[in-house]
């Protein structure tokens, strides 16, 4: 073969060049690199020689491979400068590399492919034979080829971390390691890196309208240059949001693929090196609490990165800008739902009680389908509700119950003045999203579609039942707050659970219900001593978090003045309910009695002496239920059931109600 190469030759070879055809070439040259040096530093041995040429052989057929090793070099470096866009010839550029550093470099990646170049090494370090490359035979390859060069120890590929030194030996015995996956992208295969996540993107897009719209001008800015340029964004949005699929969506405006990674992983420089020559957008997801922050690595701002996160925490790095992803408006959420649900009625009907994301919406109507399909049943609106019971219950259940019970108007048993504040909470929640619209800008500023009521009343009094009956009226899954789940001994432990109970919660557009909620939200004290301070503390976050929150939040208490003022004045709806009267009475012994009872005259009279909340009631029926020896529930079997609740309590039966069960 001829010693030069002919410029019509690399001309062609230049137009055609592709990642797989210049790697032949990088392979080739270091062959040749190997068989150059040994063949001036020692002995002609005829195994690994031979070896070596009927390689180079193989590998430079149809190709103009020279004879001579100077016009190999050219060769080689050519066939880089041919291809500007190649990831190695990127990253020589950037990184200023001398001849030798990049020898060197595909030396290292070529170990990782090839048994014969590893077994030439072994040769070449008898006699230790380590199982890599090291500094020494490095430097010596590197000046024996290429003239005087720089020490190894000085280069770029060991600062930017392309090279790992391996070992606690001396340095010129110290191991050389270049990642396969790092030395794969940076041939031009893209390969995600492991522990790593490709984000596809999706055909059609979930996300709200608004949030698409800013995707272009986010790609401008971080494909930008000067002052304007970004480094990254941080997408900030409830679990299930559409983040994923926003950051794959940025990536494809920036012609690369998005890769989630763990964060620790990121520390690792080949990967960061990787992302930035293999095609990557890196996506990393840390999961913060109230109060933490992630520190990145420091970068050059060469590489775009992508941070999701939720509402809590903060990320330490260099010109990154935030967007909070946005849920799709109501008309968008319609469209979403009738594109799947095929019931035009169904479909509005989800869209306006459920302010969800189109990937919750989408999770919903399928599980629906599918829950219908397997009753054999036409789809309806409790096939709509048991899909949203089970979405994300996962992770609501570790620290809130669901409350499955379906409790209608006729259920209830109230006066009429409650009743009117539960049809002001119902009505304030399906406004909650167009409440604001052409509102002024001072109420513009604080709009949030979140309904915050406080229920006030003793224990009995229907405060539970009324709950239950809201989520009903509004087809949204009810979860009561399991404060034993959510209140931990270490510090700044409940604030995390909490956050995490609402970021959930507001995914999944449930309607929270803290019972007993003066244990949270009660008055605030002096501070005085630590216990106190801690509390005070877990109250003021509450305070913050609960007026941002995007959901619905009812809150009971015993007693009004037990919660803490500055939380009352962020209340939107508060209802009392007060112990029932007379009438009310005789409509819960009735209702909770129907059709078993020994009649409309004892009612009468336990009405008129027996001053028991709806909670007693139920109890004392439910007793009477038990002691009952056939379906008809006597007076006798109430009066037993009577006597229990009122121990309960530890007072005797007023003497008005033992004359009449004794007559």
């Amino acid at each position: 073969m001829n010693s030069q190469v002919s410029a019509r030759q690399l001309d062609r070879d230049a137009k055609t060049l592709e990642p797989a055809v210049l790697e032949r070439y990088l392979n080739l040259w270091v062959r040749a690199g190997l068989l150059e040096f040994w063949l001036r530093a020692l002995p002609e041995d005829a195994t690994v020689v031979r070896l070596l040429r009927q390689e180079i052989a193989a590998l430079s057929a149809a190709l103009a491979w020279p004879q001579d090793w100077q016009a190999q070099c050219a060769l080689a470096q050519e066939q880089l400068h041919a291809a500007p866009g190649f990831a190695l010839t990127r990253l020589r550029d950037d990184l200023d590399l001398s001849l030798g550093d990049l020898f060197i470099l595909c030396l290292a990646g070529t170990c990782q492919t090839s048994h014969l170049v590893n077994l030439a090494l072994a040769e070449l370090h008898a006699p230790a034979r380590p199982l890599r490359l090291t500094v020494h035979l490095a430097d010596s390859l590197s000046d024996a080829l290429f003239g005087a060069q720089p020490a190894l120890a000085d280069s770029p590929l060991l600062q930017l971390g392309a090279l790992r030194l391996l070992g606690e030996a001396p340095l010129p015995l110290r191991e050389l390691e270049l990642d396969h996956v790092l030395w794969a992208n940076l041939c031009g295969r893209a390969t995600p890196w492991p522990g790593g996540t490709v984000l596809p993107v999706k055909e059609e897009s979930t996300l709200a309208r608004q949030s698409l719209a800013q995707l272009p001008q986010l790609a401008a800015l971080l494909s930008g240059s000067g002052r304007l340029r970004i480094n990254g964004v941080v997408v900030r949005g409830y679990p299930n949001s559409g983040r994923r699929d926003f950051a794959a969506r940025l990536a494809a405006m920036l012609h690369l693929q998005a890769l989630e990674v763990p964060l620790e992983l990121w520390q690792q420089p080949g990967l960061r090196l990787a992302c930035r020559y293999g095609g990557w957008l890196p996506v990393l997801a840390p999961r913060l609490g109230p109060g933490e922050a992630c520190r990145l690595p420091p970068h050059d701002g060469a590489q775009p990165l992508v941070v999701i996160m939720g509402g809590d925490g903060a990320v330490e790095a260099p010109q990154l800008t935030e967007i909070e992803l946005q849920v799709p408006d109501e008309a968008e959420r319609e469209r979403l739902c009738a594109s799947v649900l095929e019931n035009p009625g169904l479909a509005r009907q989800l869209a306006n009680q459920a302010l969800l994301s189109g990937a919750s919406l989408l999770a919903i109507a399928d599980s629906a389908k599918v829950l219908a399909r397997r009753e054999n049943a036409a789809l309806g609106a409790q096939h709509i509700l048991e899909a949203r019971r089970r979405l994300g219950a996962e992770k609501l259940r570790v620290l809130a119950q669901p409350v499955l019970r379906q409790v209608t108007r006729e259920a209830l048993v109230l006066p009429a003045q409650v009743m009117s504040g539960l049809d002001n909470v119902i009505a304030r929640a399906h406004k909650r999203e167009s409440l604001w619209r052409g509102l002024g800008k001072t109420l513009q500023v604080s709009a949030n579609p979140g309904v915050r009521v406080l229920f006030v009343g003793e224990s009995g009094t229907g405060k539970t039942l009324a709950a239950s009956y809201i989520a009903t009226a509004l087809g949204a899954p009810l979860y009561r707050v399991d404060l034993s789940a959510v209140m931990n001994k270490y510090i700044g432990e409940s604030e995390k659970n909490l956050s995490q109970l609402l970021d959930h919660a507001a995914a999944n557009d449930v309607v929270l219900l803290f019972d007993e909620a003066d244990s949270l939200f009660g008055s605030r004290g002096d501070g005085g001593d630590n216990g106190e301070r801690f509390a005070n503390m877990l109250t003021n976050f509450l305070l913050t978090r609960i007026e941002s929150y995007s959901g619905i939040a009812i809150l009971t208490t015993n007693s009004g003045e037990r919660i803490d003022d500055a939380f009352s004045r962020r209340i939107d709806v508060s209802v009392e309910f007060p112990l029932p009267g007379v009438e009310e009475r005789l409509h819960l012994w009735r209702t909770h009695l129907g059709e078993r009872g020994p009649g409309d005259a004892v009612y009468r009279h336990l009405a008129s002496h027996c001053q028991f909340a709806g909670g007693q009631i139920r109890n004392a029926v439910i007793a009477a239920a038990v002691f009952a020896s056939g379906e008809r529930i006597t007076a006798d079997d109430l009066y037993r059931g009577l006597q229990l609740e009122y121990r309960k309590i530890g007072r005797d039966m007023p003497p008005k109600i033992e004359r009449l069960f004794a007559a």
